[in-house]
């Protein structure tokens, strides 16, 4: 296919030294050639940018920025800052790029004039046993408001901000919000939305995503997660605004918000979320009827919930855990 097309591929690392080489590797041995690689170090204290630093010497389209810790949100919208590329994609430095996945994606962007291309991820574990994709890869072409759809009914190709391709005339405008930790990706994501693009969902594998034991499906409960009402609500804030017609919608994002964050709050013992706890609940059985499942078995906490099962479910899960 014609390449002559720079994308701009944008890593955020920090402390990163386990996998931030494998990571850059995968853009290296693309069968697409003209890309660029924008490594951000985020203040890491390993080795990760001495490792960067090496592989900068072996791959001159390899970019190296040095920032003090700032997040991810920063370090991206750094990266954003010094892309060159007319199409943008972002890594996670722990993640890896399927040796086809910008060939793939690009042609996505060119046959079909779109401003996005989304492929799906494969699950990998930290030594590398393949998990499979945990969902029903399909394809899609979205135009106008139904991209706005897609990511108010938490569809998976909206997760999150790697795994796609974007005409960086999307992005001119656009950033990360800085300073938030959770679910920033995701926002990012119904940002592009919002402007109504052409979007081509691929029924392609682009790119391996290593389960990690720090995820936060996984660790324990911090505040940061205080984040996803966070975006939730902005995001109903801004459909009610702006698309009327999407409030049922808008009122599911939050809804599973709510849920997402009891399903954290389970894991903590601390009685000083207790309140926290009691309004998810709340808010999850008064607006029961917005909810829409996005995957399958994905309703079976919600039922746990609506049923007034969450504290004998939260209890038996801290006492056989």
């Amino acid at each position: 296919m014609k390449q002559s097309s720079l994308i701009s591929i944008i890593v955020p690392a920090y402390n990163a030294e386990k996998w931030i080489e494998q990571a850059c590797r995968s853009v290296f041995e693309q069968t697409y050639e003209n890309w660029e690689l924008i490594v951000v170090d985020d203040g890491s204290k390993d080795r990760t940018f001495e490792l960067l630093t090496a592989l900068s010497k072996q791959q001159p389209k390899l970019r190296v920025i040095h920032t003090e810790n700032g997040g991810v949100c920063r370090a991206r919208n750094t990266g954003l800052e010094a892309a060159k590329g007319e199409y943008i994609g972002f890594l996670d430095a722990d993640d890896c790029l399927m040796p086809r996945a910008l060939e793939v994606l690009a042609r996505g962007l060119e046959e079909n004039e779109a401003d996005m291309s989304i492929g799906w991820k494969t699950n990998m574990t930290s030594s590398e046993e393949d998990l499979g994709c945990p969902y029903r890869i399909e394809a899609a072409v979205l135009e106008g408001k139904r991209a706005v759809e897609y990511a108010l009914r938490d569809h998976p190709s909206m997760y999150a901000v790697w795994g796609k391709l974007y005409r960086r005339a999307l992005l001119r405008d656009l950033r990360f919000v800085e300073g938030r930790k959770i679910h920033e990706d995701s926002f990012f994501v119904f940002q592009c939305c919002l402007k109504e693009p052409k979007v081509v969902i691929l029924d392609e594998i682009v790119l391996r995503y290593r389960v990690s034991e720090n995820s936060a499906s996984r660790s324990a409960f911090s505040e940061k997660y205080f984040d996803i009402l966070y975006f939730a609500n902005e995001k109903r804030r801004i459909v009610n605004q702006r698309y009327p017609e999407f409030h049922a919608l808008a009122e599911n994002a939050v809804l599973k918000a709510n849920i997402t964050m009891l399903n954290n709050l389970r894991k903590c013992r601390d009685k000083k979320y207790r309140q926290q706890e009691k309004a998810c609940i709340r808010e999850v059985i008064r607006n029961k009827k917005y909810y829409i499942a996005a995957i399958p078995g994905e309703e079976r906490f919600f039922r746990i919930i609506i049923h007034h099962m969450y504290y004998p479910y939260k209890f038996l899960k801290q006492m056989f855990k």
